[in-house]
């Protein structure tokens, strides 16, 4: 995986040099880079095909391969650093020659593992690759009925009803049902139980069991199937043929109702290969479906999927006790607190807790022992049963796609039950340079999908979705983030350390690419670990990647996000990617000239003039590859700051968000000033500007963001004497590519201002705009979420046009003088949301809006009562229709709130 992951991020260094070279062409040979290129792509070709197929060979190569495609990065990017930073024309012969000669031993090297992986595959000539897996491979496909023993099923007791239902239901024709769940989570156990309950055994004719593994041979399966019939008991089959083996199949079920059960089904594929052997005869057969990936089993089309959730608090402990020491509640008082710790540790997922309890039921009851437990659980989950629990859970991983295994192992930067903001997480995939590229998509929506197949697979879970049905966060299960940890190590593909661990691990982090602190202390408390921090960072010269996901609390009442340092700790001066929280230094990042991503939650500038930090900032031209810089905090300087003019001539430039602060963004240059010549940059890969104050929208500025997906822009007051024809802001209509937009303005808006047709998503403030105006934005064709805040419309009354929000799912309203307003289901046909905030002079919410089939949530926070009581008697009367998926939320302001909302519009 790790030498997958090194040749993507290769190609896309050398992508980029042919395309932008940071300088002058002849720094690179554009020969050996091509050769380069083509030699990385046919190697990549290579480990997808093979990508399932494990043996010293492979794995030896893949460890060649890792090991030159990360020297030839360092010597490409070595080679542009010394060029930017000596800042020079001129340069030596010898220097360049050797050059020349350090990146042709790599591509002589890449040479020599091409000709080997030739060898391999001359001799796999003619051999399926399930063929090939199973010669390199130790795993084959378990085939066999279902285990007689009992285990013990808690907390699905519904699940288990619901399904028996189904099976025993009146649909005559032939139903799929598909049980879904990440591994260990309880499938397999639960379809035991309903294989085996007396009514599903008495309502079908015959039954089956048949298990399958990863690396499947349809042959075997319905070999299996017809073996666990026993119909045909004594009967030589093991000579026939796939077709053969069917035909018997489809004789021995045709005219009888049967029920299938297909356990631990990882494609679809097995279900294609042998559906056609499965007779449908309008008698109520069943065939049930035990598998981890969720589009496998949208993919049946039969029977809706039957998704098991993790078990709650009370079911774990249940499920532990019984476990241990024979029934529920049967924990001695003693031990009763350290258990739960235990089972709390486990997250939920029936297989741990299965797993740890067997160890505790055969070891020693103390207090001491448990403790042990309780402070090492996924230690003591890898010693239960030889490592049994994340041998289960790393099927899911080893199943991966090549391309995916790094996006699944770049969880482990997350710490334990973290909240994972889905936009910067594939902002720090693409600037890793581990997404593949695909024809037609950016990088971000393919990062995007990645993650989708993750959680299709249930591998990771979505937390939270956003107003547009996006999903905005997800995380993922300590314990496979315990397997992301363990992969990822093992495959030096990162390193996850622990602040007071830096100095005592006998490894060393000097060559780690890829670094990630976690954990938190206090400065003044542990200083010694805090200078050891630096001490050992500062070794870590290989380091690409430096993420600090703590906290460094200053007193017990004020911890700051993030980690505040006095200088960066990381001295590597090919750091490409920076993400962290409050730094008080900012020349060191900015020095950072072969930087791709900056992230940082705040930047402190003591003593620091605006005029400085202007100047400062203009180092960021140096930067040759930089992709995205994102400051989620704030800045505390005084004046506003302009960036650097050096940004529009940045081609490589993704995302330029910043949450907060007082910037500008100058006109862009219309002519190279070195050479006088007109050398415009198209930023085609731009998708993201926030926030920018004043911005003037020329046909210049137009011209050179194309692909624009995401913009924020504030307009203060005029003082300077224009108004908004010197800014141009009705150009933004011509925005063709814009989805989300979000317009703060202290100036009222002009009532004529268009928005681009194609935006998604819209937020207005305090733009002082009718109700009226809102005509235009209803005929917005694509809107689905509409943020109306502060003072940003006036008038009283709202009577919204028939025919218009078609595809509006989302509403907000915060902070307006709306007093009536009239509605129905058919203003707003598609709404799934309703938020509404400090509208005190309101009388109620239209009681059409119940009515809109797709409503699911009214959320009020600090309403009239009058506009609480219109909600609550729009659920009740929907509940009365039978409506019970529609959820109102009532909010009651603080004390907190009022303040802070009195000093904001103070």
């Amino acid at each position: 995986m790790a030498a997958y992951a090194s040749l993507l991020s290769l190609g896309h260094i050398l992508h980029q040099l042919l395309e932008h070279p940071p300088r002058q062409r002849d720094i690179f040979d554009r020969a050996q880079i091509v050769s380069l290129l083509e030699i990385i792509t046919f190697l990549q070709d290579f480990l997808e095909d093979y990508s399932l197929i494990r043996g010293d060979e492979i794995e030896g190569l893949e460890g060649r391969i890792a090991g030159s495609a990360y020297a030839a990065e360092d010597i490409i990017e070595s080679r542009v650093v010394d060029q930017i930073l000596e800042d020079s024309e001129a340069e030596s012969e010898s220097s360049s020659t050797l050059f020349c000669q350090d990146l042709q031993k790599v591509i002589e090297e890449f040479d020599s593992m091409k000709t080997d992986v030739m060898k391999i595959k001359e001799s796999d000539q003619g051999v399926t690759i399930t063929e090939q897996t199973k010669r390199y491979a130790n795993v084959g496909s378990f085939i066999g009925g279902a285990s007689s023993s009992k285990n013990t099923m808690v907390g699905f007791d519904e699940d288990l009803i619901q399904i028996m239902d189904t099976l025993t239901g009146d649909e005559s024709n032939l139903q799929i049902l598909s049980i879904v769940g990440m591994g260990g989570i309880g499938k397999t156990t639960l379809a035991r139980h309903i294989f085996s309950n007396p009514l599903i055994v008495n309502h079908f004719d015959l039954h089956a069991w048949v298990t399958i593994s990863q690396e499947y041979s349809v042959h075997e399966i319905l070999l299996g199937i017809i073996k666990d019939t026993k119909v045909v008991e004594g009967e030589q089959l093991t000579g026939c043929n796939v077709d053969e083996l069917g035909l018997r199949l489809y004789k021995i079920l045709f005219g009888r109702r049967y029920l299938i059960v297909m356990d631990d089904m990882w494609s679809i594929e097995v279900w294609n290969a042998i559906k056609r052997f499965f007779p449908d005869d309008d008698n109520g057969c069943r065939i049930l479906v035990t598998t981890r990936l969720s589009n496998a089993a949208d993919d049946f089309h039969s029977c809706t999927p039957h998704r098991l959730p993790f078990l709650d608090e009370v079911q774990s402990w249940s499920l532990f006790c019984d476990k241990v020491f024979g029934k529920p509640e049967s924990c001695p008082l003693e031990l009763e607190e350290i258990g739960k710790t235990i089972v709390r540790n486990c997250g939920g997922l029936p297989l741990a807790i299965a797993a740890i309890s067997g160890l505790l039921a055969k070891s020693s009851r103390t207090v001491e022992y448990w403790e042990s437990v309780a402070n090492g659980t996924y230690e003591a989950l890898n010693r239960g049963g030889d490592g049994f629990c994340f041998e289960i859970l790393s099927l899911s991983y080893r199943q991966l796609p090549v391309h995916l295994k790094p996006c699944f192992l770049y969880m482990a930067t997350y710490p334990e039950d973290g909240v994972i903001e889905v936009s910067m997480l594939v902002k720090l995939l693409v600037a890793e340079g581990i997404v593949k590229p695909k024809r037609y998509r950016s990088l971000e929506e393919v990062a995007e999908d990645n993650l989708k197949d993750l959680i299709d697979r249930n591998l990771i879970q979505v937390r939270d979705y956003g107003s547009r049905n996006n999903i905005k966060s997800c995380s993922i299960h300590d314990l496979l983030r315990e397997l992301c940890l363990k992969e990822a190590e093992k495959e030096k593909f990162l390193c996850v350390d622990m602040i007071h661990s830096l100095n005592s691990h006998p490894r060393s982090i000097n060559n780690m690419r890829r670094l990630v602190i976690q954990r938190s202390f206090n400065k003044f408390k542990d200083k010694e670990k805090f200078e050891q921090m630096y001490d050992a960072m500062n070794s870590a010269s290989c380091t690409r990647s430096f993420i600090c996901r703590t906290k460094i609390t200053f007193n017990n009442r004020y911890p700051l996000s993030g980690i505040t340092l006095v200088k960066l700790p990381v001295r590597s001066r090919l750091l490409r990617v920076l993400s962290m929280g409050s730094i008080f230094s900012i020349e060191e990042i900015l020095q950072l000239v072969n930087i791709r991503c900056i992230h940082l939650d705040d930047l402190l500038f003591p003593n620091v003039q605006t005029v400085h930090l202007t100047h400062d900032l203009e180092s960021l031209s140096r930067s040759w590859n930089l992709q995205t810089v994102h400051f989620a905090g704030t800045w505390n300087h005084e004046g506003p700051i302009s960036l650097p003019t050096a940004i529009w001539e940045m081609p490589h430039l993704r995302h330029l968000k910043i949450r907060a602060g007082d910037f500008y963004l100058p006109d862009p240059p219309s002519t190279n000033s070195k050479n006088g010549r007109r050398d415009i940059f198209e930023l085609k890969n731009l998708q993201t500007l926030s926030t920018i104050r004043n911005f003037r929208w020329t046909d210049e500025v137009l011209r050179r963001i194309p692909n624009l997906k995401k913009l924020g822009i504030t307009y203060k007051r005029f003082s300077d004497g224009f108004g908004w024809d010197y800014y141009e802001v009705y150009n933004i209509a011509l925005l063709c590519n814009l989805e989300s937009f979000t317009l703060e303005s202290y100036d009222k808006l002009p009532q004529n201002l268009c928005f681009p047709r194609s935006l998604k998503k819209l937020t207005l403030k305090y733009c002082e705009v009718s109700w009226g105006y809102l005509t235009m934005v209803g005929s917005l064709p694509h809107l689905e979420a509409l943020n109306l805040l502060e003072k940003s419309v006036r008038g009283r009354e709202w009577n919204p046009v028939e025919g218009q929000f078609l595809k509006l799912k989302y509403l907000r309203i915060v902070e307006t003088d709306l007093e009536e307003w009239v509605a129905d289901s058919s203003h707003f046909p598609n709404l799934e949301k309703l938020e509404l905030k400090w509208l005190r002079d309101l009388k109620e919410i239209p009681y059409g809006i119940g009515e809109i089939g797709t409503l699911r949530s009214i959320s009020l926070n600090a309403c009239n009562s009058s506009v609480n009581a219109s909600a609550e008697k729009i659920q009740e009367e929907q509940q009365q229709l039978g409506n019970s998926d529609l959820r109102v939320r009532i909010y009651s302001v603080s004390f907190a709130d009022i303040m802070n909302h009195a000093k904001q519009f103070a």
